[in-house]
């Protein structure tokens, strides 16, 4: 579910094309049966400087993509890192690999953002439910860089 939050930055970044370079979109789903905005991802696609790049965790033999996590997309990748911003929304555990991974081809910690939503209650930072580490997400996110996050990231029980 992590492209639904991440589509009004692109819907931003359609908007203001002049103001931005290529666009790379890798999209992770558990099977083909489960991909969201199908007509969306096949439009965007057909973009100029917009490369879209699906993978499913399981799939059956009627499946031509790519079957794998998102992590293993990142060094398929022709990119400049030192031009690159990345936004990674997801399963935590997806994210802290995506951004391993983006971290090794080159691409700065603090141009990787995290979306660490979180079950917030009280959204003041007083209840703790969304707290990660000394950061509440509610007060201080919830989207993040990863220099922020890459020491909670590698901890158990966050």
């Amino acid at each position: 579910m992590g492209l639904a939050p991440l589509r009004p930055a692109i819907y931003h970044v359609l908007n203001n094309r002049e103001r931005y370079g290529r666009v790379v979109l890798l999209y992770g789903t558990r099977s083909p049966d489960d991909i969201l905005f199908r007509e969306q991802l096949d439009a965007w696609n057909r973009l100029p400087d917009f490369d879209v790049h699906i993978t499913v965790d399981h799939a059956g033999s009627d499946w031509i993509g790519k079957v794998g996590v998102v992590p293993a997309l990142v060094p398929t990748l022709a990119f400049d890192p030192e031009d690159t911003v990345a936004m990674v929304c997801g399963p935590e555990i997806m994210m802290r690999f995506t951004a391993s991974a983006l971290r090794d081809a080159g691409v700065d910690d603090q141009s990787i953002y995290l979306s660490m939503e979180r079950n917030m209650k009280c959204a003041l930072g007083h209840c703790g439910h969304c707290q990660f580490g000394s950061t509440f997400v509610c007060k201080d996110g919830p989207v993040l860089s990863f220099d922020r996050l890459r020491g909670l990231l590698s901890l158990k029980e966050f």
